[in-house]
């Protein structure tokens, strides 16, 4: 995902040189997009990691009380 948001970024620029508004357009649509993408990535992660720790302690505390 990340090499084709640099690809992507590639793209945008030598749009922006050529002189192709509609390349760098959907080129810039589409970076933005992969952004998006990226960060909703980390977020799920990280909460993913934040909900395992959370169960894991309370696995811990309900092992202790039996």
């Amino acid at each position: 995902m990340v090499v084709t948001t640099f690809v992507a970024i590639g793209v945008l620029v030598v749009g922006l040189l050529v002189g192709w508004p509609v390349l760098a357009a959907l080129s810039a649509i589409f970076v933005t997009v992969q952004l998006m993408m990226i960060g909703a990535r980390a977020a799920v992660d990280r909460n993913d990691r934040r909900l395992a720790a959370r169960l894991a302690e309370r696995q811990e505390a309900h092992g202790d009380e039996a």
